[in-house]
Formats: C-alpha cells, sequence, structure tokens
C-alpha cells in the first residue's frame, strides 16, 4: 500500500522523533495528526488514552498511522522486568491495530529498537538474524513487532516495523554517550573516555531515521521489518573527536584506563531498506553533528 498523501496519525508526535516527523509530513504534502495522552482536541492535535473507543474516535478520516509512542527504559527500572512495559508497549499496539482495522485505516508503521539483537545474534545485524532482546524494554518491542506483523498478515492491513539504531539529534536525551559528549563540548569541557577506545555503536541522525518513515510510507509492497541505521559502527573514540572538531572544542579529550581488548559492535545490515523501501542514511557522522549544531543554533 503506497501512502502519497492524506492524513497520518503519529501517536508520540510531541516527541523527539514525533517532532521532527511531524514537519517533515507537512513538508512533503501530508496532513499530520498528532495523537498523545495530553493536550486538547483540535487543530493537528487528537488527545487519546489509547483505550480501543479512545482511538476510534481519534482515528477517524486517518489513511495511516506512524507508532512512535511507548515506554523507554530508565534507570529506575530493572532491566529483566517486563511487567511495566506491557501496557504500553504491547497492549496498546494490539488495540491500535484492531482500531486500525475497525476504522479503515490503510498503513501502520511501527518504531522498533536495535535492541532486538544481540552480540549473539551475529554481525552485520540482518533481519533475518535470531532476535535477542538485551533487557525487558527490547523485549516488550519485540512482542509489539510481532502483533503488528500478525494482525496485519491476519487482517490484511499494510504494516511493517522499523528496528532504529540509536536516533541522535538536538532535542534527544536518551542517547548517552553522543548526547553526552555534544553536551560537554558545547561548555568547553574536557571529554573524558575509559575503557575501549574502540567500542562500535550504530547511530543514526534523526533526520535520516524521518526520511525512512516516509519512505515506508510510500512504499508500495514492504511489509516485515526493517534497519535502520546508520550504515557503519563508529569507534567512540571517532564520535568524541568528531563532536569535539564540530562544537569548536577540538583537541580537548582525555583517555584515561584505556583497554586494550576485543571491543563489542553493534551494526546493522540496511540492505532490505535500500532494496524494498528506497532508503539509505545520507548523513555521516560529520555532516548529522553539523546540522545537529545548526539546527540548535536556530533554535536558540
Amino acid at each position: 500500500m503506497k501512502i502519497e498523501t492524506g492524513t497520518i496519525a503519529v501517536t508520540g508526535g510531541s516527541g523527539f522523533i514525533g517532532r521532527y516527523l511531524v514537519d517533515d509530513l507537512k513538508a512533503a504534502g501530508y496532513k499530520p495528526i498528532v495523537l498523545g495522552r495530553d493536550g486538547v482536541d483540535g487543530g493537528d492535535r487528537r488527545q487519546t488514552d489509547y483505550s480501543r473507543d479512545s482511538l476510534k474516535a481519534a482515528l477517524q478520516g486517518v489513511d495511516a498511522v506512524v507508532h512512535l509512542a511507548g515506554r523507554r527504559m530508565t534507570r529506575e527500572d530493572d532491566p529483566n522486568d517486563v511487567t511495566p512495559f506491557l501496557s504500553p508497549n504491547v497492549e496498546a499496539v494490539a488495540d491500535l491495530m484492531t482500531t486500525c482495522r475497525a476504522v479503515g485505516v490503510k498503513k501502520v508503521v511501527y518504531a522498533s529498537t536495535i535492541a532486538v539483537y544481540s552480540p549473539s545474534s551475529g554481525l552485520p545485524y540482518r533481519e533475518t538474524s535470531p532476535t535477542r532482546p538485551i533487557n525487558a524494554y527490547a523485549l516488550s518491542k519485540l512482542m509489539g513487532e510481532s502483533c503488528v506483523e500478525m494482525m496485519g498478515r491476519i487482517h490484511g492491513l499494510a504494516a511493517l516495523s522499523l528496528r532504529f539504531a540509536a536516533v541522535y539529534g538536538h532535542g534527544e536525551k536518551g542517547t548517552p554517550a553522543l548526547m553526552k559528549f555534544v553536551d560537554q563540548a558545547s561548555r568547553r569541557e574536557t571529554l573524558v573516555l575509559k575503557g575501549n577506545m574502540d567500542y562500535r555503536i550504530d547511530q543514526v541522525y534523526i533526520r535520516d531515521a524521518t526520511a525512512a518513515i516516509l519512505s515506508s510510507l510510500r512504499a508500495p509492497c514492504a511489509a516485515g521489518v526493517f534497519n535502520i541505521g546508520g550504515g557503519r559502527a563508529m569507534p567512540v573514540l571517532e564520535i568524541a573527536e568528531t563532536v569535539n572538531t564540530v562544537f569548536d572544542n577540538a583537541g580537548n579529550l582525555s583517555v584515561e584506563d584505556e583497554v586494550n581488548k576485543q571491543a563489542p559492535r553493534t551494526v546493522m545490515d540496511l540492505e532490505a531498506a535500500r532494496a524494498e523501501l528506497g532508503w539509505e542514511p545520507r548523513y555521516s557522522l560529520r555532516s548529522g553533528l553539523e546540522d545537529f549544531r545548526n539546527t540548535r543554533h536556530r533554535a536558540a
């Protein structure tokens, strides 16, 4: 199902990815509707508590849904306890899919995570690799994926899941290493690195992430799951050095307690997204950080 125009409901539309996506949808000629628990109905916003009755009202006239809402892992959460994530990340997805079918929504794009993989999945992570969730949050997202696939298949609803690498950009607070480096570099502080400098992370810039969602809406036959990443595993030392360069803090870096042994790596294969969605990342680490800096300056 190809959605090139029409009304797109975005759950979690006031969040980090959602804010960028709403702007990009408008620029692409869509009519975005922000769905959320807070706020007042009217204009481009509709309130919902994510119950089926509430969703039925909120999704009237909607052509497609991008589901970004959900509960993220916090430092206070037990990483092995899935219970707090079941209602917001699994049951809410089931209610959403059921309601989409009932009101005639044509397509659903679900935001999942690279955390459904672990090193035992094998590198690079492919959509066909064994899923080995690294924590309870990731398990709940994988359960959400299964719900999207099953209900989409049974009910003939176009549905796909995007497994995002760590998404970074202005406004994000949950990408620990890179966002911490940006905050420190902006204050001209010394970036202190400890451990293995070759530890590698797959990260994707926010504008590439939203472009993947738009590509998913436009893809006529795509279904299933797709990896959405930066295209390479970036060493933490390179990330720190690039942040320092872009944010005028070049050379202000200290490496302490360096460990010289094989480091963990996370990287996803992107071939399925290229072939079926017509998407690939356009931003390198350097160009993504430069756009990040410029976006933050414009917002200040």
